[in-house]
């Protein structure tokens, strides 16, 4: 019996069981936070993770870090990074495609007078944001074109290079434009292709009266109202109605909202499931609200949303000075500081609720993100093009470059030089290397995704993660 334990004890672990490992120790370290809740929620963005290809790159960005910051020796090298700045700027953390959309800066006008209105491309998720070296922004954001442009019939390896080219040198392009005086620009634009303007085109059409509203609210003789589903579970899509716990956090977080409207009426309060992939489990609260009319014209949403401390790229020094006094502060800092304007979203704002950081932002038809099921089935449909890709892609690139060179460094200096002195006169090197990377990383995710939908049918839908005694309940 002892030699047939020793003899266990001996076998060899395969590649494929060492990474399996890798992935689900890295995953539960990650999600950690979530199982002191309700599981169900961490269950679900497993599933919504194993189920789409793309879905699971949006929730391993703590994988994707990670699997950076190890000794590898099969890693190309690259010949960047020789400026020291240019190895700790701000970055967006995590801008994959469904990370941009439309939106309108400054305030939304009232129902009924909606009309044709200027509306911007932003980075509209910065929870991921940190201090890093600006080519790993890169090539995340080159793996999220890469991983959705895999999945369009047709698109093969020459298509998916050429997405990822075409927003690296959009990038490469948009710094050198910004290092030498030329303005940017965030607005909608003809030139950005299909994609793009399909997606402003329905953030303008739909505006404050659009589905969000029409979906989640009701009129009645008393005013509009959250509808709620009864029936939805908490691993479902829809809003319910608050717990006493939820209740109560709720009136803190709006305490503590200073920047809040001064004329701000509290109309509804709900729970919202069912949206994200990375902050699926995440708490959500929805606020329906006016300023006070009584016509219903003025309603609006906003959403409250809480956000996890981001992961640590690799790269960063351990001395690195801390820039943001909390990190509610760094949710709005970084927001002011990387978007064309600081009112992309006047609604916007971090609040803390003792340990707990969350985000306040504007939920209306006006602020819409790409969905890469929507470009899956345009492309399918006929009504997208390579090109179309390619735009969507280079809008990318160029809204990406425009947020690092408004962006500061570690030191608190101005990024746009660091970035501009790294970049050189070799852009066309930067590309190459960025799309040779894209193409690793990318056969990367399809093999984790593998291993990753093998683990959970292995070891259940929390990949064999105890669950501690939860700290709340619904």
């Amino acid at each position: 019996m002892v030699l047939l334990v020793l003899a266990a004890a001996c076998t060899p672990v395969s590649p494929d069981q060492a990474r399996t490992a890798f992935v689900r120790d890295t995953l539960a370290s990650d999600n950690a936070i979530w199982l002191g809740r309700d599981t169900s929620l961490l269950a679900g963005k497993y599933a919504k993770m194993a189920a789409d290809p793309f879905d699971f790159v949006r929730g391993t960005s703590a994988l994707f870090y990670t699997d950076l910051s190890r000794p590898d020796p099969d890693r190309p090298e690259t010949r960047f990074l020789t400026v020291p700045d240019a190895g700790s700027i701000l970055l967006a953390g995590d801008p994959h495609p469904e990370n941009f959309g439309a939106g309108l800066p400054g305030e939304e006008p009232s129902l009924g007078h909606e009309g044709s209105t200027p509306l911007d491309i932003e980075l509209d998720d910065l929870d991921g944001s940190a201090f890093g070296p600006y080519l790993l922004d890169v090539r995340r954001g080159s793996l999220g074109i890469a991983m959705l442009a895999s999945q369009l019939d047709g698109c093969d390896a020459d298509c998916v290079s050429a997405t990822v080219s075409s927003l690296v040198t959009a990038y490469v392009g948009e710094i050198h434009a910004r290092s030498t005086g030329v303005p940017a620009t965030a607005a909608c634009s003809d030139d950005d292709g299909r994609i793009v303007i399909d997606l402003c085109m329905a953030a303008d059409t739909e505006g404050v009266q659009g589905d969000v509203l029409s979906t989640f609210t009701v009129e009645g003789s008393d005013g509009r109202r959250l509808l709620m589903d009864d029936r939805l579970d908490a691993a479902g899509k829809g809003v319910l109605a608050l717990t006493p716990d939820e209740d109560a956090q709720l009136d803190r977080l709006l305490a503590g909202w200073t920047a809040r409207p001064v004329d701000f009426r509290e109309l509804d309060r709900a729970r919202r499931f069912g949206s994200g992939v990375a902050s699926f489990p995440a708490v959500r609260y929805v606020v329906l609200w006016d300023h006070g009319g009584d016509s219903g014209d003025d309603d609006h949403l906003v959403s409250i949303r809480e956000v996890i401390d981001p992961p640590n790229p690799p790269g960063r020094g351990a001395t690195v000075p801390v820039l943001f006094d909390s990190n509610a502060a760094r949710i709005e800092q970084v927001a002011w500081l990387l978007w064309s304007r600081p009112d992309a979203d006047p609604r916007m704002a971090g609040l803390s609720d003792g340990a707990s950081t969350f985000k306040v932002t504007t939920w209306s038809g006006y602020f819409q993100g790409f969905n890469h099921s929507d470009v899956v089935d345009g492309w399918a449909s006929g009504t997208y093009s390579s090109a179309d890709l390619q735009g969507l892609a280079s809008r990318i690139g160029s809204t990406l470059a425009d947020s690092h060179a408004r962006g500061l460094t570690a030191e608190g200096e101005p990024a746009l030089g660091a970035i501009a002195a790294d970049l050189g006169e070799d852009g066309d090197l930067f590309v190459d290397e960025r799309v040779e990377d894209a193409s690793l990383d990318l056969a990367r995710a399809d093999a984790d995704l593998r291993l990753f939908q093998q683990a959970l049918d292995a070891y259940g839908p929390l990949l064999g993660a105890e669950t501690p005694v939860k700290d709340t309940t619904r």
